[in-house]
């Protein structure tokens, strides 16, 4: 409608004071892994003996025969080193003085601080499945998971060398069957650790629900369905309801998570007891480990940001440069995404 000045000039537009984000990607993956990080406290490197050959000394015995003495070295020193990613706060001294007082619908600084974490929060899943160590970029589940072909070092340890050091990746994959995600799994499968998250792209897992559609409609109709939260699985309903598809999906035990971070064409699958984000809180004057964000309902649901922060993120106060009327401030992450266990985790790219 178009209303004449009679009215325009006698009444306000009705804003909501929420900012609906319509950028920020939904990663389950990297919620539970930074749900998950774990304390990297001091150190210029995250650094752990791995046994990495097995020995060829010892053996079985006969009577009073002369036993091996050979001393051999099986351990080698894995070595990460510490990354940071950022991202500015900024805003000018004139901005925030008219953003007071009655006139105000959502607090600027805060709304800032907010947006910007939530890009970092993009960041940080793109460093989860992209990164490759080099430089300034992180360590990630693609270069843990790599047997070597395209990352022969992993934590300063050649998979050249030692060959035990090296994950599992099929690449050029193809179709996506039930036989390739077997023989993914067990090549990730040590003992009884097992990997404990599985990840793909939307596509792939629709497909993997098309080849269990037939199996398991009986009994998700007997026992009810599981539903996912944005961490990963919750109890489910007390009956299937007639609903046609599933919110979450298993093999052998491990959920199949879908994540819209995850590259075109991939799946991984890792451990989360060894594989993970290592957080560093930055000690330093006007540097604080805060929560950017508790709830919020222009967020998603299952969306990073719309929960609270972890090990690792750190807020610097705004400061006011000697040159500009303004307020400037940063928000990052320190640490690294580091596997202690390359061979549990797996990736196959190329999947169609």
């Amino acid at each position: 409608m178009v209303f004449d000045e009679a009215v325009r000039t006698t009444t306000r537009t009705f804003i909501i004071p929420t900012v609906y984000d319509q950028v920020t990607k939904g990663s389950p993956s990297l919620m539970k892994t930074l749900r998950l990080a774990k304390p990297w406290k001091t150190g210029t490197k995250y650094e752990f003996p791995a046994k990495i050959v097995d020995t060829t000394n010892g053996g079985w015995t006969g009577v009073a025969n002369q036993l091996d003495t050979d001393r051999q070295n099986t351990r080698v020193t894995a070595s990460f080193e510490p990354k940071m990613v950022y991202k500015p706060v900024v805003a000018a001294d004139i901005e925030l003085t008219l953003n007071m007082g009655s006139e105000r619908i959502v607090d600027l600084l805060q709304t800032e601080y907010d947006s910007q974490a939530q890009s970092l929060i993009n960041l940080m899943g793109q460093g989860l499945f992209l990164g490759d160590g080099t430089g300034n970029m992180p360590d990630s589940i693609r270069n843990s998971a790599d047997d070597g072909g395209a990352f022969n070092t992993y934590g300063g340890i050649s998979r050249t060398t030692y060959p035990a050091w090296a994950g599992y990746d099929l690449v050029s994959a193809g179709a996506l069957t039930l036989a390739k995600m077997a023989t993914f799994y067990d090549a990730i499968e040590i003992g009884t650790e097992k990997p404990d998250w599985m990840v793909t792209t939307k596509a792939l897992w629709s497909v993997y629900e098309s080849l269990l559609t037939p199996q398991i409609r009986a009994g998700y109709t007997q026992n009810g369905f599981p539903k996912m939260d944005e961490y990963g699985i919750v109890g489910g309903n007390s009956g299937l309801y007639g609903q046609t598809g599933f919110e979450c999906l298993w093999f052998r035990g491990t959920a199949v998570v879908k994540d819209e971070q995850a590259p075109a064409g991939s799946m991984y699958g890792w451990n989360t007891k060894y594989f993970g984000w290592k957080g560093i809180d930055v000690k330093a004057a006007g540097v604080s480990q805060l929560n950017f964000k508790s709830t919020s309902e222009g967020i998603p649901s299952g969306v990073p940001g719309r929960v609270p922060s972890t090990k690792g993120f750190n807020v610097r106060e705004m400061m006011s440069p000697v040159d500009q009327l303004a307020q400037i401030g940063y928000v990052f992450y320190a640490g690294n995404f580091i596997s202690e266990q390359p061979r549990l985790t797996g990736a196959m790219l190329g999947l169609s």
